[in-house]
């Protein structure tokens, strides 16, 4: 039993290795990340096929006025053929007039073949419905590109996010071998007496504290990862490992070129969006309008049918049928309805002037946004400029304060003041980097451009 289970327990551990080793690992640059994603998120996927559906919607309603043609084919056997009474007098002059007499009406077996087709000749509401479902489906376009676009915006900070964590993991490892180094020295001049105990201890819990904060950036590596992997649409279980650098990314970026770029207002997404519900309010109203006119038609109807108490005539080719065939045209015109349609045509008007409205306001806001958008990147860039004299500064600073120690002049309270002064120096950096990006892609967004 035993050597039982230590089989099982050995033959699981192995598929576990060779499934572990089937993980794929994705190496990701931002662009690629942003790709993998347009083709894997399921936000993007749904926006996707609602398209699909628009235009499946758009063939629906052009059905409508193409020709429509059905067939009914019965057979009916009445088994008790249904009877009425006639007066006899009908049948013998000289009958009582109170006497009535049993007639069948009908015979036992009847069947019929009918077939009718129709057109759609004139419908105000179908031209109008065929034009509104055409701009609809343009709308799940723009909808559908918006998504697109949010989720871009959503990969690229996760992806920034990841970077920064790196970042973070990279300074604390160098400052992790700086205090190191520096407590292994100091720790053997204390053996030989020309170290005070204190210094020993400080350097000792400085060395604790960063590598705890090592510990927890590496956590915090993993749950960045698992951000850009859940924007992009990835199983959390992938494995991925990030190939473009932050400054890579930073150095990239045309900071000059959007700062001077003009406003196109039509270029904006949401912009678009708007005028488009407005096309289809603008249909909307024509729509109602239009259920004032007539509706015209034309249709075509052939039947067959035959009747007999003997079934076997249908098949002894003795059986009579008789047919039918109409050809008619329709116009069905609602005169009065009470005011109904004169109210949902001001109510379609009401529903235009707020879009209308919403129109006048996403123009001013987006004014707005615009100019804060540059002003907001303004800022970013000009703290990351002075992020970068302070980190120039503060390495400087704590290099010198590494000598200084060794050489017995600050003490290790000072070093570490001046250990977290670079520490921090460096991280504002990267996030001043990160900040500069951010901006800038949030004025790319207001002004149209591709992400």
């Amino acid at each position: 039993m035993l050597k039982l289970i230590l089989i099982t327990l050995i033959t699981s551990l192995s598929f576990g290795v060779i499934f572990a080793q089937s993980q794929p690992t994705y190496s990701l640059s931002l662009q690629n990340a942003i790709d993998l994603a347009i083709k894997e998120n399921r936000n993007i996927l749904n926006a996707k096929n609602d398209i699909m559906i628009a235009k499946k919607q758009v063939w629906e309603t052009t059905a409508i006025g193409l020709p429509h043609a059905k067939t009914d084919l019965k057979y009916q056997n009445m088994v008790d053929v249904p009877v009425s009474l006639l007066p006899a007098i009908m049948v013998d002059p000289n009958a009582n007039p109170d006497t009535y007499i049993p007639i069948k009406f009908g015979q036992q077996h009847s069947s019929s073949f009918d077939f009718s087709a129709s057109q759609l000749l004139f419908s105000g509401e179908y031209i109008v419905g065929l034009q509104a479902s055409k701009v609809f489906m343009e709308l799940s376009q723009k909808a559908a590109l918006k998504s697109e676009n949010d989720v871009i915006e959503l990969v690229t900070q996760s992806y920034y996010g990841v970077l920064l964590a790196y970042k973070n993991q990279k300074i604390l490892k160098a400052t992790e071998i700086d205090i190191r180094k520096t407590y292994e020295e100091i720790q053997k001049t204390f053996e030989v007496g020309l170290a005070d105990e204190t210094d020993v201890a400080q350097l000792e819990l400085n060395l604790l504290t960063v590598t705890n904060s090592i510990a927890s950036v590496k956590r915090q590596i993993t749950v960045a990862e698992n951000i850009l992997k859940y924007q992009i649409g990835m199983h959390i279980s992938d494995s991925i490992v990030v190939t473009d650098s932050l400054e890579y990314i930073f150095n990239s970026a045309s900071l000059q070129s959007i700062m001077n770029q003009t406003f196109d207002i039509n270029k904006n997404i949401e912009y678009q969006m708007l005028q488009t519900q407005k096309a289809i309010s603008e249909l909307s109203l024509k729509r109602e309008k239009s259920t004032f006119l007539p509706t015209l038609s034309a249709f075509y109807a052939h039947s067959v049918s035959g009747q007999t108490n003997n079934f076997d005539d249908y098949f002894n080719g003795s059986q009579k049928y008789y047919q039918s065939n109409i050809v008619g045209a329709g116009l069905t015109w609602d005169l009065f309805s009470s005011g109904s349609r004169y109210v949902k045509v001001q109510q379609a008007q009401l529903d235009l002037d707020k879009v209308k409205n919403q129109d006048y306001i996403l123009q001013q806001g987006l004014s707005f946004q615009v100019h804060q958008a540059r002003t907001d990147l303004i800022n970013a860039y000009e703290t990351y400029l002075k992020e970068e004299k302070n980190t120039l500064l503060a390495e400087k600073i704590y290099r010198r304060s590494l000598i200084k120690f060794s050489n017995g002049l600050i003490s290790s309270n000072e070093l570490t003041q001046v250990n977290i002064q670079y520490f921090n120096s460096q991280s504002s950096y990267y996030m001043a980097m990160v900040n500069v990006l951010t901006s800038k892609a949030i004025l790319d967004k207001i002004l149209g451009n591709n992400l």
